[in-house]
């Protein structure tokens, strides 16, 4: 949701891209520039869904390799992993798009760890997480993020918590990828691929260039994510049944890229598989003791009906929001007294915003109202206290009681964007808080994060707000706070919220290297992806060189015959991108090796009618 309207989504006609990119282009891209003291675990490493005793480890191994791939992981409770405790062999290959995914299992509650993964004598870099805990649980303390659009800016936030060492894990609310073309104002923040993602290659190129940038993995390496997605996971303003960004017409067929997006989010991020194969259900409970429930909803696609102003369907007692299945779930959820706070993570706002009686945003639950009275009237019904709901999407920042006529049965913290375009509003927020009273709080331009801090006796939201998103600068300032204390359902302003730092140090900025295995040589060649991949007739490859020189791409059958080849000219040190041109090959799969006349790099592309 809030698309960015000024930004142009601008596709690149293979035909016209250059060989090689112009100067100009190359240097956008310069910052991308690949460290190979990663290799071949360029993306980092990220942990997520972290249970008393287990916890998802992930890391996407980079290499020539077309087959099934082997590897070992570690877990140690030391930055050395001379206290490994657990560790094992993972196999990976192109059905996966090379990503490891591990539930680790027999872990301790509430313990910090270290892991890592290692392939043909090359470690990842160390990552570090966080099981939860049980029992009585004095206080817990999360970092709530939304809305990340890598061509807007700079993912400061991400940075300045990765620094912080005070919360426990990060809650992401969606909007972690966004699917539009190539257009950025930045001159180093261009999306890959550069045209609208739509298959399942353009959506793991797309994960795959997020999960370059040194900020966000950063972030994922020092801290456990629970992610959800929101929209532009799979397309602008997206439904069960299509989305305001998808023509059937030219786009496909919504199912199909509904489901390729889908299949990536999963390979690409921490988030636990479900128990039944390609499930791809996002809806989950992670407990945190006695004191907190982080009950995640989707509220996107799950079971969501078609966006719409008209008042009579919007007043449809039948009209959801959530699904049957998910909303049964919900229900049950909130009712569950085992644990003090529900913490409710969810993606579009929950209290009305609407000026004049008019909605000024049917996409959030003011287009789903019978939903929203259903779960308001279980909470009357049922007497339930200390229902949290924390919001992205809407790329501001909000402090709301949620009122059933006058009712309190809750309250909302909603995050501001990490760097999303706040979009433009009929009012300022002065106006905003005086004609709708529960409306506690709202800044309607600053980007940044808050940080959720629970104890027994209240649950506070800190706004914290970065200086710019258009520079590398991870300046920070406090915003305000906003609290609810315990069974009160309502908001009241408080002071900055103080944690000790996490005595346990982050982890280390370089991976190991095991003893014996040689640092990588200023020859280095990486192919970092192909798009799209299966191509008809021409595809992109985007490349690393460590040192300057030409580059040939040679096309070899499984037979392991040449079939074709094409010089791709001088490139420069660092990420490249050039035009492939396949359209004489026939249809069939094909082993596709570059050469700069030192090293090759291999990869199997597909070519279709």
């Amino acid at each position: 949701m809030f698309r960015n309207f000024y930004l142009l989504s601008l596709v690149f006609a293979m035909a016209c891209l250059p060989s090689v990119l112009h100067a100009q282009e190359y240097a956008s891209l310069k910052r991308l520039s690949l460290d190979t003291t990663l290799a071949p675990f360029y993306h980092g490493v990220a942990s997520g869904d972290p249970l008393a005793d287990a916890v998802i480890i992930w890391t996407r191994v980079t290499t020539p390799d077309t087959g099934t791939i082997t590897g070992n992981w570690h877990v140690a409770t030391d930055t050395l992993f001379n206290n490994t405790l657990k560790q094992g062999q993972f196999s990976t290959d192109a059905a996966k798009d090379f990503t490891v995914k591990l539930d680790v299992t027999g872990l301790q509650a509430n313990t910090f760890y270290y892991y890592r993964f290692e392939y043909n004598g090359r470690f990842s870099l160390t990552g570090r997480t966080k099981t939860a805990p049980t029992g009585n649980v004095s206080n817990l303390r999360f970092a709530v993020v939304s809305c990340s659009d890598y061509e807007n800016g700079y993912f400061n936030a991400y940075e300045h918590l990765m620094h912080r060492n005070d919360f426990d894990a990060v809650i992401h609310l969606g909007d972690y990828i966004y699917e539009y073309g190539a257009g950025s104002s930045l001159p180093d923040r261009n999306h890959e691929p550069a045209n609208e993602i739509t298959t399942l290659s353009d959506y793991r190129g797309r994960f795959s260039h997020y999960h370059l940038d040194a900020q966000l993995r950063g972030l994922h390496q020092n801290y456990p994510f629970i992610t959800i997605w929101d929209d532009h996971e799979s397309a602008n303003n997206s439904w069960s049944g299509g989305a305001q960004n998808h023509t059937p017409g030219t786009e496909g067929n919504w199912s199909d890229r509904l489901n390729n997006s889908k299949t990536a989010y999963f390979e690409w991020m921490p988030i636990r598989d479900q128990a039944a194969p390609n499930e791809f259900r996002g809806y989950r409970n992670i407990n945190y003791g006695n004191l907190a429930d982080v009950v995640v909803i989707d509220t996107r696609i799950e079971g969501r009906e078609e966006e719409t102003s008209n008042t009579a369907v919007i007043s449809d007692p039948n009209r959801t929001l959530l699904g049957a299945d998910q909303a049964d779930w919900l229900e049950l959820q909130l009712q569950d007294t085992t644990t003090q706070w529900k913490i409710v993570a969810n993606q579009v706002m929950m209290a009305p915003l609407a000026l004049g009686g008019t909605i000024l945003n049917p996409d959030q639950w003011d287009g789903y109202q019978a939903e929203r009275n259903r779960i308001y009237n279980n909470v009357i019904n049922n007497d339930i206290e200390n229902m949290v709901v924390i919001t992205g999407d809407i790329h501001t920042s909000w402090a709301n009681n949620l009122l059933s006529s006058g009712t309190a049965v809750g309250v909302e913290f909603v995050t501001t964007s990490v760097t999303s375009s706040s979009g433009n509003f009929p009012v300022g927020s002065g106006a905003i808080s005086a004609l709708l009273p529960h409306v506690k709080y709202v800044d309607l331009t600053k980007k940044g994060y808050l940080i959720l801090d629970i104890n027994a006796t209240r649950t506070q939201s800190d706004f914290y707000y970065v200086n710019t998103i258009t520079a590398l600068d991870t300046t920070t300032t406090f915003g305000v706070a906003w609290y609810t204390n315990d069974g009160a359902n309502t908001l009241t302003q408080g002071t900055q919220s103080v944690a000790s730092t996490v005595n346990v140090p982050l982890a280390p900025k370089l991976p190991g290297i095991a003893v014996g295995i040689k640092t990588p040589q200023p020859t280095e060649l990486v192919l970092v992806g192909a798009f799209p991949n299966p191509f008809h007739d021409q595809f992109v490859v985007q490349y690393f060189l460590q040192q300057p020189g030409s580059v040939t791409a040679y096309f070899y059958d499984l037979a392991g015959k040449q079939v074709a080849s094409q010089e791709l000219g001088f490139s420069n040190e660092g990420i490249n991108l050039a035009n492939v041109n396949g359209s004489k090959l026939p249809a069939g799969s094909y082993i596709l090796v570059l050469d700069n006349g030192k090293q090759t790099y291999r990869k199997q592309v597909v070519k279709v009618n």
